[in-house]
């Protein structure tokens, strides 16, 4: 016994190991069931990417077709056309592609409808989705809703019906149910094994396919159970662990129908990826448990014998830990346990004045952050943050406790979430420093310019965090775009000067050039007998003769149009989309309007009239030419008797008097 006590650890590990054999083809087992998991994890993820990609594929090419098939249609409708239903019935193989097609007017009241609805069509000018395509004009795909007429729960494709000038006219509108079995938004019959699934939602979190009918027209559960739902309505699309709508733990795939801003999600409960494994696994421990029962008596007799000395040294490390001891003093004839009792005394000490000196530090550092008046934040490697200082609770309102990635994101402004994301999301890949200015709502309701900048901590051959610093902007970039506004605008009529209708002239010339469609306008006027107001009434009547005069041309025009003040008592208008007849009547009504300005002083009566030039942009115009055309059609308005408009036709030369 005494010889065995004194044998090295070496010795004793080699004994073991010969006898201990079969315990490595049990690890060996337990590595390839363990590997074999993994494996089937991945695959499994792999294949429900392949399985989200070809559906929203397929939605997305279903819902361009559609798109493309009304866009052709609304060509040949016209909102008064008594034949109007008549053209709908025509339209009648349609019906595989939609449940209904319908047509309503600028107010949205029903029009025309195919199949005709069992009592009048419905009244939808008070929908979202009517109000948002009335708004932009342009195609959009609807959130779920139910039927007003017919209480049924389905989607609508729209194409809005314009009129030759870009006017609203109405809608086009086809809608598809949801659980119609043969919709293509019925995704309830796909499905992967026994308990695979698909699920088809909006990005504002609304089921629309789902094989639980019940859980159509229904919000998705919040972030806190499913954090891969919530990345996926943020535009994120990849796969991981997650779990299914019912709570089941599953893996899961997102991709985005990006055509109507929709996600969808393959799901697949993980009973299903681990019923191979699991029947893999009970065959291997059979296996485990023959071996064991095989060795475990001997073994357990060995490592009796040679584990002596270490629990010795076990129940001296358990002294140390709870304070009894500062070191080990352990009696053996083993090198190798002693030169372990010696190392282990070596990193007692080192331990404790690391932790004495880390103590120091933390306790130096939170007193800093705390007291430092600028808004400052600590986070981990990955960006999640883990401290927040005072300043920075006081200036958002939001405290440590308070704080979650969703709910900083929804107090920022919508327009600058993307450049934040995508900023961090850059700094945490790269591990470089990020700098980032953006719009939060503060605890007093209103929008705060924050600007943040936030450096990474390196150590240990990687990064171990960030630190950053907030600070609230909003009073310099009030101040620099008043400075933006103030560089473009005249002072007196608040009108555009010289050098912001430049800028804008410029803009609009090259728009058109690129778009043959699109219709420019340029009219100059030059004020007649100005000046004997001037001179007669001072120049602070004139002043405010030019401030009703900027006020007329403004209430004359459109708010897209531009008004400016090139100096003196010279005035522009720059009308976008707007044809010869539309530039003429514009500035017709202004000249009118002025002619009858009336502008007394000191009972005196002064009146003003404006000679009037109009110019076309044409193809090879650029703003110099097109602002030379219109300057000479003013030139020939005064010199041809003032009061009064002329359009420069073609060449500067070629002048025609409306």
């Amino acid at each position: 016994m005494a010889g065995w006590l004194n044998l090295s650890l070496r010795l004793r590990l080699l004994i073991g190991i010969g006898l201990g054999w079969l315990v490595l083809v049990v690890a060996l087992l337990g590595y390839s069931h363990l590997s074999g998991s993994s494996l089937t994890r991945q695959e499994n993820l792999v294949h429900l990417e392949y399985e989200a990609q070809l559906v929203a594929d397929q939605l997305s090419r279903e819902l361009v077709d559609r798109k493309q098939i009304l866009e052709s249609l609304a060509e040949g409708l016209a909102i008064d056309d008594p034949e109007l239903e008549s053209r709908l019935r025509e339209q009648r193989p349609l019906l595989a592609l939609f449940d209904r097609l319908m047509v309503f007017d600028a107010e949205g009241h029903s029009v025309a409808n195919w199949p005709p609805f069992p009592e009048s069509g419905p009244d939808i000018g008070g929908r979202a989705y009517f109000q948002h395509v009335k708004a932009f004009r342009r195609p959009w795909v609807s959130e779920p809703y139910r039927g007003l007429a017919t209480g049924i729960d389905q989607v609508m494709v729209i194409q809005p019906l314009l009129g030759e000038q870009g006017e609203f006219l109405g809608i086009l509108g086809a809608n598809t149910s949801l659980r119609d079995g043969q919709a293509y938004l019925n995704l309830r019959g796909r499905r992967l094994g026994e308990a695979g699934h698909v699920l088809l939602a909006t990005a504002e979190g609304q089921v629309i396919s789902h094989p639980d009918e019940s859980r159509l027209m229904q919000a998705l559960p919040g972030s806190e159970p499913h954090p891969l739902i919530d990345q996926a309505l943020l535009g994120w699309e990849g796969s991981g662990e997650g779990a299914t709508l019912d709570g089941r733990p599953a893996l899961a795939a997102f991709r985005q129908v990006w055509p109507a801003n929709w996600v969808v999600g393959v799901f697949l409960p993980m009973e299903q990826v681990q019923a191979p494994i699991r029947r893999y696994a009970r065959e291997l421990r059979w296996v485990g448990i023959g071996s064991v029962a095989l060795m475990l008596p001997l073994l357990w007799w060995l490592l009796g014998l040679g584990l002596r000395p270490l629990h010795r040294l076990e129940r001296q490390i358990a002294q140390v830990g709870q304070g009894k001891a500062q070191r080990l003093e352990l009696r053996t004839g083993m090198v190798e346990l002693r030169q372990v009792a010696d190392a282990f005394n070596r990193l007692e000490t080192s331990r404790r004045e690391a932790i004495e000196s880390l103590e120091s530090r933390e306790a130096f550092l939170k007193a800093v952050l705390a007291s430092s008046p600028v808004g400052m934040f600590l986070t981990d490697p990955q960006g999640q943050v883990t401290y927040i200082n005072p300043a920075l609770t006081r200036l958002t309102g939001i405290g440590l406790v308070e704080y979650s990635p969703l709910t900083w994101l929804r107090r920022m402004h919508p327009e600058d979430r993307s450049a934040y994301l995508a900023g961090w999301r850059e700094a945490l890949r790269q591990g470089g420093s990020l700098s980032e200015s953006y719009r939060l709502r503060g605890a007093d309701g209103g929008w705060h310019w924050l600007e943040v900048h936030a450096s990474p901590v390196s150590g240990g051959g990687g990064v171990l965090g960030y630190v950053g610093l907030t600070q609230d902007v909003t009073e310099r970039q009030e101040r620099e775009r008043r400075q933006r506004w103030e560089a473009e605008h005249d002072a007196l009529t608040r009108c555009l000067n010289r050098r912001g209708f430049g800028r804008r002239l410029e803009t609009a010339c090259e728009f058109s050039r690129r778009r043959t469609d699109h219709s420019l306008a340029l009219v100059l006027l030059d004020l007649d007998h100005f000046k004997e107001v001037n001179d007669s009434a001072g120049h602070a009547l004139g002043d405010e003769l030019l401030q009703r005069v900027a006020e007329l041309l403004e209430e004359a025009v459109r708010d897209e149009d531009a008004v400016a003040r090139l100096g003196g008592d010279e005035f522009a208008l720059l009308l976008g989309d707007a044809s010869d007849a539309v530039a003429l009547e514009v500035a017709e009504r202004v000249r009118a309007r002025l002619a009858a300005l009336d502008f007394s002083h000191d009972g005196r009566r002064f009146r003003v009239s404006a000679s009037i030039g109009v110019a076309m942009f044409q193809s090879d115009d650029d703003d110099r030419t097109l602002m030379a055309r219109a300057d000479k059609a003013s030139y020939a308005a005064k010199q041809g008797g003032r009061n009064r408009v002329v359009m420069a036709r073609g060449a500067p030369a070629d002048l025609a008097e409306s």
